[in-house]
């Protein structure tokens, strides 16, 4: 029997794994990418991969700032979280992870909504480090 969720799911690899297809959707998702601009890929997926391992039980490695903080530029609403919890469930099929496993895993990500949505760009307003705050309008 595995040790913590992480282990469940297969450690590290999986969690690479599942990033790397997420990454390539949001990426390339004609309205969500805009909230990507300017940041490396590979800074996308390992911090994800990190910050993860440790919310499954896995090692404590991330060592960024806490999603609030590190998102508060970002004005996400409830449909451009949702949007993005949907191509999660699409990685994570994509990926193999079985059925059981993926509903546990979207469960940890929908925890995460009421962190990071917002329902106005003024709260955006407190954001760190003087981070230019990032609004991305839906394509027509």
């Amino acid at each position: 029997m595995a040790d913590s969720f992480f282990d469940e799911l297969g450690g590290m690899g999986c969690l690479e794994r599942v990033h790397r297809i997420f990454y390539s959707k949001l990426l390339s998702h004609p309205w969500l990418k805009g909230f990507f601009e300017g940041v490396p890929r590979h800074h996308l997926e390992s911090q994800q991969t990190d910050f993860m391992a440790g919310v499954f039980g896995g090692p404590k490695i991330y060592a960024g700032r806490p999603p609030k903080s590190a998102h508060v530029h970002l004005f996400i609403t409830e449909e451009v979280f949702m949007l993005r919890h949907a191509l999660l469930e699409e990685s994570l099929v994509e990926a193999g992870v079985k059925p059981d496993l993926r509903k546990r895993w979207l469960g940890y990500d929908l925890r995460m909504k009421k962190v990071l949505v917002k329902s106005s760009v003024s709260e955006c307003a407190g954001r760190y480090n003087n981070e230019p705050v990032v609004v991305v309008e839906k394509p027509c």
